[in-house]
């Protein structure tokens, strides 16, 4: 079920969270979640636009988000719900 209050009409080629590699940087285009999940995902900060880098691959998918002034955290994801988030792909 795709939520259209996340949806946003992909600029390229997108592909899931899941198939960053160790190190890789992308940001965030739109989610294929429940709603439920959709939420939850926003209010952790992978909201469209948002820059991500894969930490550590597998269960939990574990990823940095890196905030506007610099900062950034840490989130585990299921992987399930992280293969539902789409990205593109940095390639800087």
């Amino acid at each position: 079920m795709i939520n259209s209050q996340t949806e946003i009409k992909p600029k390229s080629k997108s592909i899931p969270l899941t198939q960053l590699t160790r190190g890789q940087r992308g940001r965030i285009e739109y989610t294929q979640a429940h709603p439920e999940d959709s939420s939850m995902l926003r209010a952790m900060g992978l909201r469209p636009d948002a820059p991500v880098q894969m930490c550590r691959m597998g269960e939990p998918c574990i990823v940095t988000l890196t905030g506007e002034c610099g900062g950034g955290c840490r989130i585990g994801l299921a992987r399930d719900i992280a293969s539902r988030v789409m990205v593109h792909v940095d390639n800087t």
